[in-house]
This record gives C-alpha cells, structure tokens and sequence, in this order.
C-alpha cells in the first residue's frame, strides 16, 4: 500500500472560524497556509490564488495502481462537495485534486473553475457546527446518495427546466416510496409531515406541476402555465433555495 498527500482547494468559502475540522480520518478542512505560501501550488497547476480553504487528503491506495486520483473523486469527494452546497446558500465546491509534493511523481486535476464573487460564497460560516452537520450529512447521503448528487449537480446548470427536473427528482428520492407511481401526493404528505407551511407546499406542488409539463411535451400546458403570474425567475430562484431547505432539514434527522 501506498499514501501520498493531495491537498484539494474550496471555492466559495471564507476561512474557517477556530482550528482545522477533522472530517475523516484522512481528510481534514483548513484555512490555506500563507505562510508556507500555498497559493503557489495553485500557481503551479494555472490556477487561481484566491482559495481560503483546502481539504488535507491522506489517500491511501493499491500501489500497484497506475493511477489512485479517480478513487478519491468517486469514493470520497462527491460526498464533501455535496454537504458544501446542502450547508449553505451560495456557491460552493471542490476545484482540484493536487498533490502536495511534487515528488510524489503524481499530477493534478482540475475539478471546476468556478470563481464567485465574494458576495456569492457561502453564506454560513464554517466552523464546529460544520463538523457536527458533516456527521449527520455522511448519514443522510449514506441513505440517500442519489438526491446529493443530482441536487449537486444541479447547482452547476444554468436553465430552469433542467434544475426543476433535478429538483423533483431529488424530493421524489427522499419523500416518495421505492415502486409508488403517485409521487405527487406522497412529496406534498411528506412536506407536511416534516412541518411545512401550505404557501410552501404549494410552491413545490406548482414545481412538480411544471416539471410533468416538461417532461411530456406538454407545450399547451407549458405556455398555460407561462402565460400566469407564478413562474418568474425569482419564484424559480426561491423555490430551489427552497428544496435546499428541505434536504437540510433531511439531514438533520433522515430517514429510511
């Protein structure tokens, strides 16, 4: 077996607030060093210099590997970059994996190139409060890994129509039973259990409304819906943040 050090840089987070955040045992969260000059690292790889926060990643691998860096991403990234933007409001995310020493003979990737502005980044700090979210967050994503990742992804699109289909396919994966064929019913009856007001259900019910439009070519139905005061890009903004809120409230205490 073989451990070589990577070390992964944060768009869209301030510096932690106290000490580094153990979030696994080989995987810790802290501010960038600028004492040891890190932001040259970025340089190196023609990045970048504005990161605040990097994750610290002892990956251990099969040394007769040709290449360890892709098992990081899909065993252990897509769950760190999916509790970033289920944590906060803003953008936020994973941008490369680099080693942190040159000598280890392996290269780096680049993960995303996004650059928000600072009024952009997430709106929460990130400090022990994090670590304890991040525990009950491993849970949740355990369970439901799918409704992470699409809502994730979704972060990255531009259009309506595509982050309404991801939307409604994230509550569908949370709130509606494995093989149930009325999936509109079952995420209003779960919205209500988990203590949401109507004007919000009924937000989410407009959402699965327009998403059904979508998906069937329903072009009277679409320019019904559009010819109404409901479906501005503001509702649509505030309705995904919206289903931002319910995955974190599923986090809190999910379910089976």
């Amino acid at each position: 077996m073989e451990t070589v050090k990577f070390i992964v840089p944060v768009y869209g987070i301030k510096p932690l607030k106290g000490e580094p955040i153990q979030l696994e045992k080989d995987v810790v969260l802290r501010s960038v060093n600028l004492l040891e000059n890190e932001h040259e690292i970025f340089k190196k790889h023609s990045m970048r210099m504005g990161y605040e926060a990097v994750l610290d990643v002892d990956y251990t691998f099969d040394d007769g590997a040709s290449e360890p860096i892709p098992g990081i991403s899909i065993k252990l990234l897509n769950m760190i970059d999916a509790a970033f933007v289920v944590y906060g409001e803003g953008k936020a995310g994973l941008a490369a994996i680099l080693p942190a020493d040159d000598s280890s003979g392996y290269g780096g990737f680049i993960l995303s190139n996004a650059s928000p502005r600072y009024e952009e980044y997430l709106d929460k700090e990130i400090d022990t409060e994090f670590a304890t979210y991040y525990a009950n967050f491993k849970k949740a994503y355990d369970m439901r890994p799918m409704a992470f990742d699409i809502f994730r992804r979704s972060q990255e699109r531009f259009s309506n129509n595509d982050r309404t289909i991801d939307s409604c396919t994230v509550l569908e994966s949370i709130l509606v039973p494995k093989g149930e064929r009325s999936k509109k019913s079952f995420i209003v009856s779960g919205l209500k259990i988990m203590g949401y007001e109507k004007e919000k259900i009924e937000c989410i019910e407009k959402l699965v409304d327009y998403r059904n439009a979508i998906i069937h070519a329903d072009r009277e139905r679409l320019l019904s819906l559009f010819t109404g005061a409901t479906y501005t890009h503001s509702w649509f903004e505030d309705t995904f943040k919206f289903v931002r809120e319910i995955l974190f409230k599923y986090v809190e205490k999910p379910w089976d």
